[in-house]
């Protein structure tokens, strides 16, 4: 059913993840989760210290955030400068540890020169970096089924038969009375079907995706008939920003499929794209079908749980996608970290296709 090259794709997804993995130190999530177990580190290390056990619980504990809170602050800043110098250097995880025991026995030297306990927290604070990093691990293990998922659905059913064989016969119908629009319609599908069969986990840019999600929207019109379906396009966001592979054109399919199709009205899709600071914002509403429409089988829940995990592998935390109804429509909210390429961004424009 599949090809060698592809089983082969799949099982390189499929590969065992490292027992360290060294995480992405811009990220949220990331700096939330450090911030969160060094206060935890802070609360044991005084119970478990044979330094000055003879003081007070609270003594020791604001003895120890005294030089630990700065040593935390300077770590997260240094790991967030040399974020992508980490992720290039052959041993990255063993740098990394070198890199935080470094800073964390620098800042204890600096406050308090005890030998004993600087010995002991050099032990303490190497093992905790690895462990941050082997849960790092973990996390990518959990998750990356959903990148054999994603290269699966693609392969069997992303494309879904119905709109191949309507999509085929519409450029046939097409050849001789508009031949132009026919060979619209086999080049954009030639190149979706492209972008399906390339890599699940494979990065692209937001112009790129938009221009996909375009040319599917321009099949469907010329599928289903001009009165039936429009997409209203608010763009304000940068071409070359970094985002998933296959973000929009699943969430319009499903638009269509689920929106569309099943009512005889005229379909308006509303799609919204804005970037916000650091942020990219995500908005597409369609409308739902009349209570007396012959609705689709759902699909809709299992390609937003797909898309939700292909974007907390890549972005972690930092990135948030929500589905609800809203007065006749329903909505996808999706929010990504704006990662710029140089490339400059849209100008804000509203088109209807």
């Amino acid at each position: 059913m599949f090809s060698k090259d592809m089983l082969k794709k799949m099982s390189i997804i499929r590969q065992e993840q490292p027992f360290f993995a060294v995480p992405d130190f811009r990220n949220l999530g990331v700096a939330l989760r450090i911030f969160a177990s060094t206060i935890v580190l802070i609360m044991i290390l005084p119970l478990v210290s044979a330094a000055h056990h003879e003081l007070p619980y609270w003594v020791r504990l604001v003895n120890l955030a005294v030089w630990m809170a700065p040593a935390v602050l300077l770590t997260v800043v240094l790991l967030w400068f040399l974020n992508r110098v980490l992720h290039r250097l052959p041993l990255a995880p063993l740098w990394v540890v070198a890199l935080v025991v470094t800073v964390f026995c620098g800042t204890e030297y600096f406050f308090n020169r005890d030998q004993a306990s600087l010995r002991q927290h050099f032990w303490v604070v190497g093992i905790y970096t690895l462990v941050l990093m082997h849960y790092q691990s973990l996390l990518q293990k959990a998750y990356s089924p959903a990148l054999v998922q994603a290269q699966l659905s693609a392969l069997t059913a992303r494309i879904r038969p119905h709109f191949l064989f309507n999509s085929l016969n519409a450029a046939i119908g097409l050849v001789r009375r508009r031949p132009d629009d026919a060979e619209m319609v086999l080049e954009n599908l030639a190149d979706l079907f492209r972008a399906q069969l390339q890599e699940a986990d494979r990065e692209s840019t937001l112009g790129r995706e938009i221009e996909l999600a375009r040319g599917y929207i321009d099949i469907e019109r010329i599928r289903m008939g001009e009165s039936r379906l429009h997409v209203q396009w608010h763009l304000n966001a940068p071409d070359n920003a970094r985002v998933p592979h296959l973000l929009l054109q699943p969430l319009l399919e499903n638009a269509v499929y689920h929106g569309v199709e099943p009512s005889y009205r005229l379909g308006m899709i509303t799609v919204g794209i804005v970037r916000k600071g650091s942020w990219i914002y995500i908005r597409i509403d369609n409308p739902l079908p009349p209570q007396t429409a012959e609705k689709h089988a759902s699909g809709n829940k299992m390609a937003l749980k797909n898309l939700s995990e292909r974007l907390f592998l890549m972005y972690d935390r930092d990135a948030t996608l929500s589905a609800r109804t809203v007065d006749d429509f329903y909505r996808v909210d999706i929010r990504l970290p704006y990662y710029p390429y140089g490339l400059r961004a849209h100008k804000a424009t509203v088109k209807k296709s």
